[in-house]
């Protein structure tokens, strides 16, 4: 099974590629869905983050209150770190089942949908590595719209990754997502005939 890392940067369209990925028969494990999954009240993931951030990371209901752990981890690089060493282990670990399950299904291509597969040196981990990218001034823009973020808020995320220069020097395939979302579906299409 070959084994593929998707990428970008933030608000580039990684999560509007893979669900054209997925539309076209193929596997994908998104990262952030299984943190999500994992950090459901009552999960590992959930228990670790109270115990570690206190109860001022959650909601009334209980839940966590996850923008505001954002503009925590956003401000505090340290406590960025401390979220990741909770959180990476039990994601890795899911990671590895679930892509176990595709390769013993007989699936000939799996793709893993991980934000900070640069940021954590994980490119060496696969057969292949795509980045998803766009212009600056697109990114920022559809940051601020999809997060109702001020442009330093979304200046701040946007600097907290890798620059995607850098993603894109360092990748087997990019898809440039600067355009309309039907030449997006063009683009991928046409992609995965050479993958």
């Amino acid at each position: 099974m070959k084994w593929i890392g998707l990428t970008g940067g933030i608000a580039t369209g990684k999560s509007t590629v893979a669900r054209l990925i997925e539309s076209r028969g193929y596997r994908v494990i998104d990262a952030d869905q299984i943190s999500h999954q994992l950090t459901r009240l009552g999960f590992e993931g959930y228990e670790k983050i109270v115990s570690h951030f206190g109860s001022e990371v959650l909601q009334a209901n209980q839940e966590l209150d996850r923008k505001k752990i954002a503009n925590i981890i956003f401000s505090d690089s340290s406590a960025k770190n401390q979220l990741e060493a909770i959180l990476h282990p039990l994601i890795h670990t899911e990671v590895q089942l679930q892509k176990e399950k595709h390769k013993n299904d007989g699936h000939s291509h799996c793709f893993y949908d991980v934000p900070l597969l640069f940021e954590k040196n994980l490119q060496n981990n696969f057969d292949a590595v795509v980045t998803v990218w766009c212009d600056a001034e697109i990114q920022q823009s559809r940051l601020m719209s999809r997060n109702q973020l001020s442009e330093n808020e979304a200046r701040r995320r946007i600097e907290n990754q890798l620059p995607l220069s850098h993603k894109i020097s360092q990748s087997t395939y990019c898809i440039d997502n600067s355009g309309p979302e039907e030449s997006l579906i063009q683009i991928v299409s046409n992609w995965l005939d050479l993958v």
